[in-house]
């Protein structure tokens, strides 16, 4: 069964402050997901345009729909991160802001059969784009090897206790066959580290021991972190000099890819691993100033957007001007 909430659109006020100008403005939002801030976006400024991409085919549909409602002013795309400049390939220097939500959306978390979160009992499947990916997290879990699956975890969830979990769903599998679903999956998690049903992160917050593991299979499913590096690369060859790059991600991870970005680190395909690893060494001289970075420290929401919109807690705002 899906449950249907209302949509929030996170940090939607800085967003729309830092794109407030009177005079028309033609936007890339590449994450259009229920398309929160497209609509914020196009009713700020009845003159402005939005170009919307999302690779999940139900976002798109409902990008169709609005488009409706904004004739000639919101032009939906279906398609990926890495493929922008394919996309648009007569629009460099072209747009005044471009937005990247880096998040998963609600839409997609609260369907219980797209099998994003163990909230709602579904398939384990995580894939944003189920017409076209093959792999999913079922297959992950129950086909690659316990070393495999451990690095998994360490990498993209950051737990230190990847061991321990990629040992107890291998043995798991092992012993009563293939774990099915979502719901499954977090209580062998739960069970192996002790039947615990919360952990804390950094802020003391409460969060379920099984959360780091369904970023990390999430992340590889959907090849995130590669998506997100080559939309930042290319986005800035279709922002106009002047324009703005707005950035919100959720986790350390997309925020240390979207940091480094405006910082002019540009890291080669064969250093991306080893980046994540920390293991990389970059020297300042081979830095490229591309942005002015506006801002030193991270936008987060407020205590009023926390009580209204929980799931903005992990958001972080950055942005800067292309020079």
């Amino acid at each position: 069964m899906t449950k249907t909430t209302l949509h929030i659109p996170v940090l939607l006020e800085h967003v729309l402050r830092v794109f407030s100008r009177a005079e028309k403005q033609i936007f890339l939002d590449l994450t259009f997901g229920a398309g929160g801030h497209t609509r914020g976006l196009l009713n700020q400024n009845e003159k402005s345009i939005v170009y919307a991409l999302d690779r999940d085919p139900h976002a798109v549909e409902l990008a169709n729909k609005m488009a409706k409602e904004y004739p000639n002013r919101l032009f939906p795309f279906h398609a990926r991160f890495s493929e922008l400049t394919s996309l648009f390939p007569n629009k460099q220097n072209y747009f005044d802001g471009i937005l990247l939500d880096a998040g998963t959306s609600s839409m997609q978390l609260d369907t219980a059969k797209r099998g994003f979160s163990f909230r709602h009992d579904g398939p384990l499947d995580m894939r944003m784009n189920t017409s076209t990916q093959s792999v999913t997290a079922y297959d992950l879990v129950n086909r690659v090897d316990e070393a495999t699956l451990s690095r998994i975890i360490r990498l993209y969830g950051e737990d230190r206790r990847h061991r321990k979990i990629a040992r107890c769903i291998f043995q798991w599998r092992s012993t009563f066959g293939p774990i099915t679903t979502t719901t499954q999956l977090a209580n062998v998690i739960q069970v192996g580290l002790g039947g615990k049903t919360s952990d804390v992160d950094k802020l003391n917050r409460s969060i379920h021991p099984a959360t780091k593991t369904f970023q990390a299979l999430r992340i590889v499913v959907n090849d995130e972190l590669n998506e997100l590096y080559n939309g930042l690369e290319q986005a800035y060859t279709l922002l106009k000099s002047g324009g703005t790059l707005l950035c919100i991600s959720f986790h350390s991870l997309e925020d240390r890819i979207i940091k480094r970005h405006f910082q002019g680190i540009v890291l080669h395909p064969d250093e991306f691993s080893s980046n994540l690893e920390g293991t990389s060494q970059r020297s300042e001289a081979e830095k490229q100033l591309r942005y002015d970075i506006q801002t030193k420290h991270v936008i987060q929401a407020d205590e009023n957007e926390l009580d209204e919109n929980p799931k903005s807690r992990s958001a972080k705002l950055r942005y800067g001007i292309k020079l």
